[in-house]
């Protein structure tokens, strides 16, 4: 049965805020240990479960979605050079070009210092370069694009994107369930401006720092 994502992440946050409400938020090098053990997880997905010989990365250019990618390479990429990785790093949401990615998938990082606003902006835009090229590969969303329901709105506002998105089995993205103490995978979809979860692909444990950090980033 399908559930709408959204739904998993606020009970995880309900816990955040129950649990830690006096905690104190992160300093920046605590945000950069926060997306170091984050990053490696997205990474350790992509080359494992999900299997991508090659990534093709869009961020923007603040110093944590910097931290963020940096961790997803170094989760990722091996020293053999099996797989290949690729970063195109945007200052402004008026920067996404046409996109026309050779990599098996194209992950949309976007957080960071950054408003929500430009983090919408950049996904918005991105999707629609993608749509435009009829992209075919997966894509992955980062939890701070959807949890927010920056996939939704953005196929809500574009029937390009909408129709898309809709047409794609090879979506993507991560939660944090902080009940269960785990990271979950899921293969997600977008039809009629909703988003919601088609299967869980696998967890990955919470350790306590991991957990201390994420909780107080919340």
């Amino acid at each position: 049965m399908k559930k709408p994502i959204l739904a998993l992440l606020l009970s995880g946050l309900a816990v955040a805020a129950s649990g830690a409400a006096s905690a104190q938020g992160l300093t920046l090098g605590e945000h950069y240990a926060l997306r170091a053990y984050t990053g490696k997880a997205f990474g350790q997905v992509m080359a494992g479960p999900l299997g991508f010989r090659s990534v093709h990365v869009l961020t923007n250019t603040t110093s944590i979605c910097a931290a963020l990618v940096g961790a997803i390479g170094a989760g990722y990429l091996d020293l053999e050079g099996t797989r290949r990785l690729q970063v195109t790093a945007l200052a402004a949401p008026e920067e996404v070009g046409p996109l026309t990615p050779r990599e098996e998938a194209v992950a949309l990082i976007f957080g960071g210092q950054a408003t929500a606003e430009t983090n919408y902006a950049l996904t918005k835009n991105a999707l629609r370069s993608l749509a435009q090229a009829n992209y075919g590969g997966a894509i992955f969303f980062h939890l701070r694009v959807w949890a927010p329901g920056f996939v939704a709105r953005a196929a809500q506002e574009d029937p390009a994107i909408a129709r898309y998105l809709a047409a794609k089995e090879n979506l993507f993205a991560v939660t944090a369930d902080l009940n269960a103490k785990v990271v979950r995978l899921w293969q997600v979809s977008v039809r009629e401006g909703r988003q919601a979860t088609v299967r869980e692909l696998g967890t990955v444990a919470l350790n306590p720092v991991w957990e201390d950090l994420l909780r107080r980033s919340l």
